[in-house]
């Protein structure tokens, strides 16, 4: 039985990392059924009860130095865990577990991550010198690729895509379901917005809100629907409290897949987080990002999508007219999510290939 340590940004009630982790889960145990995982995450008992497996707390650094000596390999499970834009503080964290894995003679491999970017001078020389030890490493993107090389780390990358593309969506009823017990009527367009908080920046909320009631004077349906509990909900209640008419934001807090199938019944998605623009692609549903960082920038390139602005530069006219423009071309934009998502779908399933061949090397 091999076991395996798996890492990422887990237990903090983000439903794009927590769509990671299910989908790592399942693609980690079909290469190996007999495999033995162990979670490293916020929320230990949570992250147990809803996954089925081991799991140490991140704030446990003796427990965390146990779990790293039991195990044959240490996964990186996706997301972009290394960067320094937010703080430098997690990316020496995750460096620092990467690096003690090294110094215990444990294979460490890199899952279908996001890298970068990393400024400060001695994050980007520290995370070369750790990086360069990594076994065997698969990122979601070719800018990663670029971010990790610009680092001058020379070891050889697979190109694959974010895990969270191997994800399948629910029976649609389910989406509609939701709508309803939200207030609104599933047979009717109905617009979502997904948002997240930016540095203390305020501008793009009245903006936001500006929209949402425009979009509603069109006879759309707007539906927030916030990607991490607590901190988007709460912002998203703020937009709607900026308003003419009443907003309505997603109360509950549903699963990975639950939010995949809801947006899947969506006419548009405005959003900022960029797994709520994956789940959109995945289900088809034509989408206008809002940048807050490149990566939401490269991913509408790749799919073929409209960027509304920049989070922070935010103008309701630009983003009005891009909103206006895809709604009326909506066949066009749906026609080019088909293609590219089945084709990141494989490549997320690729992955698993390479952890399988891996696995079997050692």
């Amino acid at each position: 039985m091999k076991k395996v340590l798996l890492f990422g940004y887990y237990g903090y009630q983000n439903t794009g990392d927590e769509a990671i982790l299910q989908t790592v889960i399942q693609q980690l145990r079909s290469a190996l059924p007999d495999i033995s995982l162990t979670v490293l995450t916020y929320k230990s008992e949570e992250t147990e009860q809803k996954y089925g497996v081991k799991a140490v707390s991140r704030n446990r650094f003796i427990e965390l130095i146990r779990g790293i000596k039991a195990c044959d390999v240490v996964v990186s499970g996706g997301g972009s865990i290394l960067q320094d834009v937010t703080s430098s503080r997690s990316l020496l964290y995750y460096l620092a577990l990467i690096w003690l894995a090294k110094k215990m003679g444990k294979r460490v491999m890199f899952y279908g991550n996001g890298l970068g970017p990393i400024t400060r001078f001695f994050n980007r020389h520290l995370a070369k010198h750790v990086l360069n030890q990594v076994d065997v490493i698969t990122l979601r993107d070719f800018q990663s690729k670029e971010a990790l090389h610009a680092l001058g780390v020379k070891k050889a990358v697979d190109v694959t895509a974010d895990i969270a593309f191997a994800m399948k969506p629910l029976e649609a009823s389910v989406g509609k379901e939701i709508l309803t017990a939200q207030g609104l009527h599933p047979e009717k367009r109905v617009i979502g917005i997904s948002v997240r908080p930016w540095h203390g920046k305020e501008r793009y909320k009245k903006v936001l809100a500006k929209t949402a009631d425009h979009l509603q004077q069109l006879n759309y349906q707007v539906l927030f629907i916030p990607m991490q509990y607590p901190h988007d909900y709460h912002l998203s209640k703020e937009i709607c409290a900026l308003m003419k008419r009443p907003g309505v934001v997603l109360a509950h807090q549903y699963s990975p897949q639950e939010i995949l199938t809801l947006i899947g019944q969506l006419d548009l998605l405005i959003g900022m987080r960029l797994h709520a623009l994956i789940f959109s692609a995945i289900a088809g549903v034509p989408m206008v990002g809002l940048e807050y960082e490149n990566k939401v920038k490269s991913f509408l390139q790749l799919v073929g999508q409209k960027s509304g602005g920049v989070a922070e530069t935010l103008e309701e006219i630009t983003l009005w007219a891009t909103i206006e423009g895809v709604l009326q071309q909506e066949k066009k934009y749906r026609e080019a999510l088909s293609r590219v998502a089945a084709d990141l779908h494989k490549k997320a399933l690729h992955t698993r290939d390479i952890f399988e061949e891996f696995m079997m090397r050692g």
